[in-house]
């Protein structure tokens, strides 16, 4: 799987604000790439109650355990370790569904308007993304 939207605007302009207190949920499929690229699950991901699996925050930071970092503030610059091992969440992200299912730009993510038509193919990935975590174990 390519690694998606290569030169964002995230690192164009030194922004990681979605990987500060991050929630994203991690699929098998996640873990098992992360792993072979030579992470360890048990430093990467919790396990709610529910028994779904999330990215995990670092405690100094409060952002992404893969997110380089030195700074718990929103704004601070930081970049990501696991670029082209991430959660397939992180791949698709700024794009979301809203109530309708209908994907668009995640209006949290302060350069939304900078990024290119989505790739051809994302939106059904966000789709599958979702009703893979609605309806499957993790």
């Amino acid at each position: 799987m390519a690694a998606d939207w290569e030169k964002t605007p995230c690192f164009i302009n030194q922004c990681s604000k979605c990987c500060r207190q991050t929630e994203m949920p991690l699929l098998i499929s996640d873990i098992t790439r992360l792993e072979a690229a030579g992470h360890d699950s048990s430093s990467f991901s919790i396990v709610l109650p529910d028994g779904s699996v999330r990215l995990a925050n670092s405690p100094a930071t409060q952002a992404c355990v893969f997110l380089k970092t030195e700074s718990p503030d929103l704004h601070a610059p930081g970049t990501c370790q696991a670029w082209d091992s991430r959660p397939e969440g992180c791949r698709i992200y700024p794009l979301v569904l809203d109530e309708l299912d209908e994907p668009f730009l995640d209006e949290l993510c302060p350069h939304r308007d900078q990024f290119p038509p989505p790739p051809v193919g994302l939106k059904g990935r966000l789709l599958v993304l979702a009703q893979t975590l609605d309806g499957e174990t993790r």
